[in-house]
């Protein structure tokens, strides 16, 4: 049989280069869109990505028999790795359902709602992370308490007036703790006992409301930067467990993040004790990136196709 030339083999496999580079782009293509189908269906029926827990919650350990509060972890895990000890936290004032809770994480659900509506709680089982002994004894009764509540006036935080803050456990409608701040003296929000037992992603879950007037939460507060001292204490049996250091809350309602920064800096703390919230959330960081991709791809798609039949 006649043998084949050199020129009649390029074409081949040029050819069969372009049909493979056609094939595998359209496979890429297919992934991507069913990436970003997956982060939408997510969206709309409320189901997560990756394996989510029941939202924001500090970390807190037990560090030379002393309670420390560390970084807000926007959703569970909550005991996959040690967080930085942090004792500002600032956090945004957002509407819902005509009251203004305090919101670390912005995730929002398939109803434009927020998945979270307000926190930060406390995450308390990292010790039980690599299965060791309880550093919070059986019987400890760990409480939040709350402190004064003040208002930034452009150069310093005073009194917040007849504006309260309240603290609470349960549902909004029917909580089960309540604790409000006040000028006058501290109050506690208790949690429940401890018992044996408790796993790597206990946790105890507390949301924060603004009262306008000092009494409802339907009323609003002015716009504004509020100032939170608040401290996490032991009541029972661990007798040795010391309280936490005072920590902060910076909550802001409708200011520019400049004048944040500012009131923040007033606190004299070091940046690396300051957490600022809320940030991006992995399935809408998804959903933009599948969008990202998918309009690249179809350009460089229009782009291949046209160099194909030039």
């Amino acid at each position: 049989p006649r043998s084949t030339t050199r020129k009649e083999i390029y074409p081949r496999i040029l050819l069969k280069r372009r049909f493979f580079t056609a094939f595998e782009k359209q496979k890429v293509m297919r992934s991507m869109r069913t990436t970003y189908c997956i982060a939408i269906f997510s969206l709309l029926f409320g189901l997560p990505i990756w394996v989510s827990a029941h939202g924001p919650q500090i970390q807190i350990t037990v560090d030379n028999n002393k309670i420390s509060t560390r970084e807000v972890f926007f959703d569970g895990p909550y005991s996959d790795r040690l967080a930085s000890a942090k004792s500002v936290y600032v956090v945004p004032l957002r509407e819902f359902n005509g009251a203004w809770y305090s919101r670390p994480n912005g995730k929002l659900n398939a109803l434009n709602l927020p998945e979270f509506f307000s926190g930060p709680g406390f995450a308390f089982g990292y010790d039980q992370a690599d299965g060791g002994a309880q550093d919070f004894a059986v019987g400890t009764t760990l409480s939040l308490q709350i402190g004064a509540l003040r208002f930034w006036n452009g150069a310093a935080f005073v009194d917040a007036g007849a504006t309260e803050l309240e603290a609470f456990r349960g549902s909004s409608a029917s909580p089960t703790a309540i604790a409000k701040s006040s000028d006058a003296a501290t109050t506690d929000l208790l949690f429940a006992t401890l018992a044996a037992g408790y796993g790597s992603e206990s946790h105890a879950t507390v949301r924060y409301r603004m009262l306008g007037d000092g009494l409802s939460p339907v009323v609003p507060p002015a716009d504004g930067i509020y100032l939170l001292d608040l401290r996490l204490k032991n009541r029972n049996d661990q007798t040795d467990l010391l309280s936490s250091d005072p920590f902060q809350f910076v909550l802001h309602k409708n200011i520019a993040q400049g004048v944040v920064d500012s009131a923040i800096a007033s606190l004299g703390k070091d940046s690396s004790t300051i957490q600022i919230m809320p940030e991006p959330t992995s399935s809408m960081l998804l959903v933009v990136v599948g969008g990202i991709a998918i309009g690249i791809g179809r350009r460089r798609r229009v782009r291949s196709a046209d160099q194909f039949q030039a």
